[in-house]
This record gives structure tokens, C-alpha cells and sequence, in this order.
């Protein structure tokens, strides 16, 4: 994830990522209830309050989308699908939308950041002035596609005439697939559709390789996309074997070694603990994998809680800001989010958006159905600086408490955040009981039940993160007493 002020160090890509990601993409075969998972950390600024909204359906529109990032802009859609996003509070609500589903069930996920290589951007470098970029991407999108394909098919559009202001790689999903799009330069792209029986992982890097554009059912890009490599001299189909995409349109640099490697060989490992490769051996990982056990939507949130605990790469335990294996949970996450689709299920409930904010190690994981019909106060207030009114700031106040003794106060807030995941689980599937039982003959009462439970979820989860919060004050205080105290004999 990154932001306009990157562009000269995305443009010459020779500098270590300054904000990025990590993405989990998960077939419905290898999920524990036949789910689609799409999931990621948005990691940018700790003091940026992110704003959970939603957009409503919008008909006969006019004019055109402006980017804040830049000055990239796209025709509005004459009927805007209603969506919801997760929004910077410096966009007026209008851009760098990150993540959401719109009515039809259709979700996606903008960005991870991808670094493509230095030679052929060349060729074919970033357009930063007025190419489409991470501020924009989720809006112009998500309010126009009909499916996770169609939304890989437009952005891939846009690429080739508009051009990519950034690098970068972003999911789609539906009931049916999930598509995952990588740049390859300012205007060459492609797109994979991930397999049902297979995850995928990326951490700051382009991670496809194998395309074959004749398999429409399976591969989208650019059209160009090797007849510009041989051009250029990136590709020689006679001396080079298959075409990879990664090789020619990517890159492996001496900081990946420590930024981008140790995550993605540690969720590998985490969900395959047989499998042979080594950490520094990134070239070489596996693209795609059938995990060990099938995933859930709690593996995938331990996975992106995950900071090498237990190894002494734990920055948090061994008290160790220098430690040079970036972690997957790092403080200035903003939000982390996993999208899930259980096509079996009717999309009200069987789409659903859990959002933790701020730092996932110690964070909660909220549940927001598709079905809501709105987001409870507080979700879309919050600047840069702290507030008493900002939902993602009661979050973050209480990690940052947390982070000034991370051994001692650390435990607290997870185990309490833990059980109170493993209740709201709970309550989840009663409601959903409860919803199937009614919903075709009292479809309003089955909306109902979707808003109770979201507006019962969130209260106790602020009521527990302001009882955290003083729990950890007392604490800090005794402790702070306990050091300075200052005492007669």
C-alpha cells in the first residue's frame, strides 16, 4: 500500500519498500466450510484513521471520478452499484477505498504493492501524472462489476490505456473465482485465476508466472504482453524457454531477502510445515500450494497476525525495532481485512467483510455482513490525530498502550480479544440459523437480524477495548510508581 509521495521511489523501483502489504487468496476447495477467502493488511501510517463506509446506489450519474492521488480520472457509471470501502480520512470519503463487496456479491481488494523491474520500466515506466493508482482503484471498480473476471478485465483496460501510475497487484472475487491482477509495467499487465484447490500468497513482490493467453478461462493480459518483451529485448522465446512473467516483468532485489521472503516462507510453511524450501530462496517458492489442512477464516487471521513468534526474528517479544525480517503484523497497519464468499449461502450472509483496525497482533477482527444496512457510529469519523469520536482510534490508543511493554501487556489484549472472536463466532452462526429459517418469507426480519447482531458485535467490542484500555492504564501506572517512587525510609 503506498501513496502518491512514492511515485519517484516506485518510478526508479530501487529503493526498499517504504509501505506495503501482505495478500492471502484462498480456493473454496481448500477452505474449511467451501469458502472463497480474499485477505490482506493494509500497512501505510499508524496515525491514519480509516473511515468503514458505505455507498449507496446512485442512478443516472453524471461526470467524472477524480483521483487525490493524482490527476487520474475515469467517467462515473451511469448507475453506480452500492459498495463498501475502507476509505483514508483525508479523501473526503471518495477515494482509496481498500477493500469491500458491491450489492451483486462481488468483493476486491486494492493493493499489494509490487516493485516491477528497473529494465523495463525503461521501456515502459509508470504513468505518475495520470495513470490509475491505489486511490483509485477500489472506487472506480467495485461500483461497475458484475464479477471478479469483469473487474480484472476493466483494470487491465485501464492499464493499457490509461496507464498504471504504481506497481501493484489486486484480488477479485465472486461465488464462482477469484482473480488476481499484477502490473507488469506502466501499461503491460496479466491476470491468474486462482485455482479452487490451491492459496497463494504475496508479500511486496510480482508472484505469477505462467501465463497462457489463449486460456481465457484461466489467464488475462495485456495484449502485447510477450510481443512487447521480445520487442525489447526482456524475452527470447528461442534461448529462454517458457515465458515468465515474473522473470521478464518483475523483480528480485538484495532487500527482498528480508522484506519480502521471510513472509511469504513463513505462511507457506505455516500452511504446508513439510514443505523443503529455504527462507532465502524466494525465486524458487512455489506460486500456488494445496495446504496441509483445509483454511478457515481464523487461520487466515493468525496468519496475518504473524510476526516470527517463537523465532528470534520476534521484534515484539525480543524488544528488537531493527530486527531485519520485516514482520507480517507490523504496528502501522491501518486495517487488515478478509473477504469472505460462501456461494452455498444466500449473499446477504454468505458475503462477509471482517475488519480489524490498526496493528492485527493486537486487534480484533469484526464481522459485517453484506446484509447490513449500516455501519454503527463512529466507523467513518477520525483524522491523523486522536479523537475521543473515532472508532479506529480507540483501537489504536489501546496498541499503542500496549506496545510500551509489549511482553507484559500484549498477552492481556490477546487473550481477551481471542475469546471474544471465538464468542462472536458463536453468536454468528446462531444468527445465521436463525436468518436461513426466515429469510424467504420475512426477508426485512432476516435483515434485522443481520443488523442486531452487527450493532450488538461492535458496542461490546468498544465496551472491551475501553476496559482494556483502563486495565492497561493501572498497570502502567503501578508500574510507573513502582520505578519512580520516590519513598522515605
Amino acid at each position: 500500500m503506498k501513496k502518491q509521495l512514492l511515485a519517484g521511489l516506485i518510478a526508479t523501483a530501487i529503493a526498499s519498500p517504504a509501505f506495503a502489504c501482505t495478500t492471502i487468496l484462498v480456493g473454496n476447495q481448500v477452505s474449511s466450510d467451501g469458502s472463497f477467502l480474499v485477505a490482506r493488511n493494509e500497512d501505510y501510517s499508524a496515525t491514519n484513521a480509516k473511515h468503514f463506509l458505505i455507498h449507496p446506489r446512485k442512478e443516472n450519474q453524471r461526470g467524472e471520478f477524480h483521483s487525490n492521488g493524482n490527476d487520474f480520472t475515469y467517467p462515473l457509471p451511469e448507475i453506480s452499484l452500492r459498495y463498501t470501502s475502507l476509505s483514508d480520512y483525508d479523501t473526503q470519503d471518495r477515494s482509496m477505498g481498500e477493500a469491500g463487496f458491491n450489492e451483486l456479491g462481488v468483493g476486491m481488494t486494492a493493493t499489494e504493492t509490487i516493485y516491477n523491474g528497473q529494465q523495463v520500466l525503461k521501456y515502459d515506466p509508470y504513468v505518475l501524472k495520470t495513470g490509475i493508482n491505489e486511490d483509485s482503484i477500489e472506487n472506480v471498480i467495485l461500483p461497475r462489476i458484475h464479477s471478479a473476471k469483469e473487474g480484472a478485465e476493466l483494470l487491465g483496460k485501464i492499464i493499457e490505456t490509461k496507464g498504471a501510475a504504481e506497481g501493484f497487484g489486486v484480488a477479485f472475487v465472486d461465488k464462482h473465482d477469484i482473480w488476481y491482477l499484477e502490473t507488469g509495467s506502466g501499461h503491460q499487465w496479466m491476470a491468474r485465476r486462482i485455482p479452487h484447490d490451491k492459496y497463494f500468497v504475496s508479500a511486496n513482490q510480482g508472484r505469477l508466472q505462467k501465463v497462457d493467453l489463449k486460456d481465457s478461462h484461466n489467464y488475462l493480459g495485456s495484449k502485447d504482453l510477450i510481443s512487447f518483451a521480445i520487442k525489447h529485448g526482456l524475452y527470447n522465446p528461442k534461448t529462454d524457454g517458457a515465458f515468465n512473467f515474473h522473470t521478464v516483468y518483475s523483480q528480485d532485489l538484495k532487500n527482498d531477502v528480508t522484506y519480502n521472503y521471510p513472509r511469504v516462507w513463513t505462511l507457506q510453511h505455516k500452511f504446508n510445515p513439510g514443505l523443503a524450501t529455504k527462507i532465502g530462496d524466494g525465486k524458487s517458492f512455489p506460486v500456488f500450494l494445496k495446504p496441509a489442512h483445509k483454511l478457515s477464516v481464523q487461520d487466515l487471521e493468525s496468519a496475518l497476525r504473524n510476526h516470527y513468534q517463537g523465532t528470534p526474528h520476534d521484534p515484539y517479544m525480543n524488544a528488537n525495532p531493527n530486527e531485519p525480517y520485516r514482520p507480517i503484523s507490523v504496528f502501522r497497519t491501518q486495517e487488515s481485512h478478509i473477504l469472505q464468499v460462501r456461494p452455498d449461502m444466500p449473499a446477504e450472509i454468505g458475503n462477509v467483510e471482517y475488519v480489524a483496525f490498526g496493528m492485527t497482533a493486537l486487534g480484533v477482527y469484526l464481522p459485517f455482513y453484506q446484509g447490513i444496512t449500516q455501519i454503527p457510529k463512529g466507523f467513518d469519523v477520525g483524522t491523523n490525530k486522536a479523537s475521543n469520536d473515532s472508532v479506529a482510534w480507540k483501537f489504536r490508543k489501546l496498541q499503542t498502550l500496549a506496545m510500551v511493554n509489549y511482553k507484559q501487556y500484549a498477552p492481556i489484549v490477546q487473550k481477551a480479544y481471542h475469546q471474544f472472536e471465538k464468542q462472536t463466532f458463536a453468536n454468528q452462526k446462531k444468527m445465521e440459523q436463525r436468518y436461513l429459517a426466515i429469510y424467504k418469507k420475512d426477508p426485512k426480519a432476516a435483515r434485522e437480524l443481520i443488523q442486531n447482531l452487527e450493532n450488538k458485535t461492535t458496542e461490546q467490542a468498544l465496551v472491551l477495548t475501553d476496559q482494556l484500555t483502563n486495565q492497561l492504564f493501572t498497570k502502567l501506572t503501578h508500574d510507573t510508581d513502582m520505578k519512580y517512587h520516590f519513598e522515605g525510609a
